[in-house]
């Protein structure tokens, strides 16, 4: 027994080392494939509270919620209060189940991380910056080891680390990545150690001593607790003045220490050049451990070795500006008031031409933040990057009146009243912002000295010299008396005369100033003489636009001598040279024929001066800027020359069609020729060719009316034989255009009763939809879709069909699949099972029928009529409206969890 014990025994350890061996290779194989299991790089839009603080439903106003303290939010936009103070406006969970609402929190309550300086508090003073990782090429179990590793790598060398596991091994860092781009950078590395990988080093407890050549163990084992060695470098770190000793103390694990060592040799002499690389190690030792100005240390220097690492495994990076290093460090500085980290942040951010919001957003305030910190031409390019904000928030936006206050006001505290001198701050983009404020509030609350504040400094640049802020001044009719705005019309257009070195604005003095005042009218004759030049000689689009803006020049100066008859001038642009002021001549002689019907022409001009002669010199049937075709053609068909109506257009839509290169975003001339001979019943092939022309397109505000054209013609049988698919295929284009956001909503309305029909009559159906939309279901869900659309576009007809389809299609009365409904609560419980109708259908309202945003919906209908409603919208799916936590895939059942109702609703297919 004593034998057979012994064996079992030594049996029982053979075994313990193998399944030893067997965890250690697995643990092997795990941590190898850490650079899969980071941390989810942390977009720019996502935001964290770091201590409790309120949100507003508007900027400045009552506290709506409370966020707590470590809450993620999502930025959306950035603005400004009534309060002049900038709101950052964020996306936060309202803490009932997972709805969700947008609100304003002060942007210095919101940071890019929380507990940044409190890292080497929890021990991970080695850790890599938030958003990066540690790039480890080898893990070896002595130090002789790594050193001869670390041989062949020496291109890594400037910004190599080496660091000590909390398991006894040793990991070679090659330097930091960005965590966004380290699986891409693995992935096209070729000279990089089979098992390298991106590590965010927890689990370093020491950094080795980076010598010339090779790593070398510190002095840490001397010490008997960590507090002792950190206490002894603390009193080396104290012995002030002596570079020496604070690199000491950093060997030791002082963060900070490694930071002021980093300072203290930043500009010394570098006779080999390595100093650069030396700085940025010890700034880097420093920002791991938590100390902000270790970050910037790193991040300042233009020849930092940060992106060693990328550049090096992959020759010449991944040309990518967002797979930097550098931004990342910047984010903890930023987020500390560090004016530099700030600037380096808005440098890497919205980098590009079209920034995103929350891209432009955060650069803006970014270089707020510097402003605020002290450099003032961070100040100066303020008002500039909230205009890529303005510009990111969509086509026809503007900045609030708050937002011009602000940036006016930000921009007055740094700049000096007086016309523009050197190396000053100028005021005139102050005067511009706290213009457009003025304009807003023509009758402002007597508690907002908001106003008089801006009439200010309006006031005090005009009276020291700027003829910029008397030419704003003399347009605020509601703030200031004629007699005042007479006084700095007059005053700008002296302190133009003297200047020798002119204000831009003096070059269009005209237009600066109040045409209507009656000492803006030297600058009036000034502009008026150039716009006559210009339509006399300009070639271009140019001259045609000088001609009309002439007229309203002329306006103002009419009652004085000084100048001729606006009709003599543009009779002499109107000829067989120059057709430039045609179509502004004969509309002045339709306005005088329509306000005297006695005469349809000018008195002063001569008898044969008519509007048709007028207009047939200025059409040319070709694509001259100054053409007056459409005009004539218009003329033409209201005088009952219907026949030469339809030779202009004929000739001249027919120029377009055989010269066209690109897709035309203007075809008026097409589009009415269409109309026109449909109106006259007459050239059905010639309408039909037009208004295909016209339909594929890009003009914004007719292509898709174009294409309702076409189908009608094919719909009709106008001309040629009917063809119900091709009217369908137009009607959709009319709808859903396939180059312009807008929309013909009554092609909508028929495209969608085309499909209904098409769908009563299933013998017809494949002769009318569209060939991608032969299954059933599918065409009453494009009816919808097209209906839908059609309702945005204010047709009520489209609205109510799409009503009346969602009623008939919940009643069974179209194709619709059958599915088994089930709702269930966590535990299982069951409180419905039935067999219900599903099928997709459109019916935007509220916000996404405002921004005409479509959205899928997923309808269920019980037997008892009820309807269960799921979609997914920004990626998030709801249930009924309430934000679920996702779809939950059970084999082939689809589950939405309400998390009000703690409630499950399930959908699978029915059992064959």
């Amino acid at each position: 027994m004593m034998i057979c014990r012994v064996i079992s025994i030594s049996r029982i350890k053979k075994e313990a080392v193998r399944l030893l061996v067997l965890l250690l290779s697995v643990f092997t194989v795990t941590h190898s494939a850490l650079s899969q299991n980071l941390p989810p790089y942390q977009e720019l839009s996502t935001r964290h509270i770091c201590e409790a603080t309120s949100v507003m439903a508007a900027p400045g106003k009552s506290p709506a919620h409370m966020l707590k303290s470590g809450e993620e939010v999502r930025l959306k936009d950035v603005t400004f209060g009534a309060d002049n103070l900038p709101y950052f406006a964020i996306d936060y969970a309202t803490g009932t189940g997972l709805q969700r609402a947008t609100g304003f929190v002060p942007v210095e309550k919101i940071s890019h991380f929380c507990d940044f300086t409190k890292r080497s508090d929890s021990g991970h003073s080695f850790q890599a910056p938030p958003n990066t990782c540690h790039l480890i090429a080898v893990k070896t179990d002595t130090l002789t080891a790594l050193n001869k590793q670390a041989v062949p790598l020496k291109e890594y060398r400037p910004s190599m680390a080496a660091y000590r596991l909390a398991d006894g091994q040793y990991a070679l860092s090659l330097g930091l990545l960005n965590i966004r781009a380290s699986g891409n950078i693995l992935g096209r590395a070729s000279d990089l150690p089979e098992n390298s990988e991106c590590s965010t080093g927890t689990e370093f407890i020491e950094a080795l001593v980076k010598n010339e050549k090779e790593f070398s163990e510190g002095e840490n084992d001397r010490f008997a607790s960590v507090s002792d060695r950190l206490a002894a470098a603390r009193n080396l770190m104290e012995q002030t003045g002596d570079a020496a000793n604070l690199k000491k103390a950093c060997d030791l694990g002082l963060n900070e220490a490694c930071s002021s060592y980093a300072e203290a040799i930043y500009n010394i002499e570098d006779p080999d050049g390595t100093l650069p690389a030396k700085v940025t190690h010890y700034a880097l030792m420093g920002c791991m451990g938590g100390d902000i100005r270790g970050c910037q240390l790193a991040i300042n220097r233009t020849d930092n070795t940060l992106e060693n690492a990328q550049f090096r495994a992959v020759e010449g990076g991944t040309g990518n500006a967002e797979d930097l290093v550098l931004p990342e460090l910047a984010k903890p500085g930023c987020d500390a008031r560090q004016a530099v980290s700030c600037i380096l942040l808005a440098r890497g951010t919205a980098t590009y031409t079209k920034p995103t919001l929350a891209e432009a957003a955060s650069n803006f305030t970014a270089k707020l933040t510097a402003c605020r910190s002290g450099i003032a031409w961070a100040c100066e390019e303020v008002p500039d990057a909230f205009g890529y904000v303005v510009q990111a928030r969509g086509e026809y936006t503007s900045a609030t009146a708050d937002e011009n206050y602000s940036l006016g006001s930000l921009t007055e505290e740094i700049c000096t009243p007086g016309p523009k001198q050197p190396n000053i701050v100028h005021c005139k983009p102050a005067y511009y912002k706290y213009r457009d404020f003025l304009q807003a509030n023509k009758t402002p609350p007597l508690t907002d000295t908001r106003i008089a504040k801006a009439k200010g400094l309006l006031e005090r640049g005009c009276i020291a010299g700027d003829p910029a802020a008397c030419a704003v001044q003399s347009k605020l009719t509601d703030h200031w008396s004629a007699e005042d705005r007479n006084a700095a019309a007059a005053r700008a257009i002296k302190l133009c005369a003297g200047q020798s070195d002119k204000d831009s604005i003096c070059d269009n003095l005209g237009v600066a100033l109040d045409p209507n005042l009656e000492t803006a009218k030297p600058a009036q004759r000034t502009l008026y003489d150039t716009l006559v030049m210009t339509c006399m000689t300009d070639k271009t689009s140019n001259g045609p636009q000088a001609c009309s803006a002439a007229v309203s020049a002329y306006a103002s100066l009419e009652s004085t001598d000084q100048v001729h008859n606006i009709e003599t001038m543009l009779a002499n642009a109107c000829n067989n040279e120059n057709i430039n002021g045609c179509q502004t001549l004969a509309s002045l002689i339709a306005t005088k024929a329509q306000n005297n019907p006695e005469t349809n022409q000018s008195p002063e001009e001569n008898k044969s001066v008519t509007l048709l002669s007028v207009l047939r010199t200025g059409c040319r049937f070709d694509d001259n800027p100054a053409s007056t075709c459409l005009s004539l053609a218009d003329s033409l068909s209201s005088a009952g020359e219907v026949n030469a109506a339809m030779d202009v257009y004929t000739k001249t839509c027919g120029y377009q069609v055989t010269h066209a290169n690109e897709r035309l975003a203007d075809v008026r001339i097409c589009y009415d020729a269409a109309k026109f001979a449909l109106s006259q019943k007459t050239r059905y092939a010639s309408a039909l060719q037009w208004s295909e022309f016209a339909c594929n397109s890009a003009d914004l505000g007719l292509s898709p009316y174009a294409c309702k054209l076409a189908g009608n013609i094919y719909a009709s049988g106008l001309g040629i034989e009917a063809d119900l698919q091709k009217a369908a295929i137009a009607y959709r284009n009319g709808c859903f255009h396939p180059y312009m956001k807008t929309t013909d909503g009554e092609a909508c309305l028929k495209y969608g009763n085309m499909l209904l029909e098409a769908h009563d009559n299933p013998d017809s159906a494949a002769s009318v939809t569209p060939d991608d939309l032969q299954n059933s279901g599918d065409m009453i869900s494009e009816a919808s879709r097209a209906y839908d659309m059609g309702c945005m576009d204010n047709i009520e007809q489209a609205c109510q069909a799409n009503r009346k389809l969602l009623t008939d299609w919940s009643k069974g009365l179209y194709s619709h699949n059958r599915v088994q409904c089930r709702v269930e609560d966590d535990r299982g419980s069951v409180y419905s099972d039935k067999i219900c109708r599903e099928f997709s259908f459109y019916q935007a309202d509220g916000q996404l029928k405002e921004e005409r945003r479509q959205i899928r919906l997923e309808v269920y209908v019980w037997p008892d009529g009820d309807r269960s409603v799921v979609y997914q919208r920004d990626g998030t799916w709801l249930l009924n409206e309430v934000t679920t936590a996702g779809l939950r895939h059970v084999d082939a059942t689809k589950c939405w969890r309400n998390p009000v109702s703690k409630r499950s609703f399930c959908v699978s297919p029915l059992q064959e």
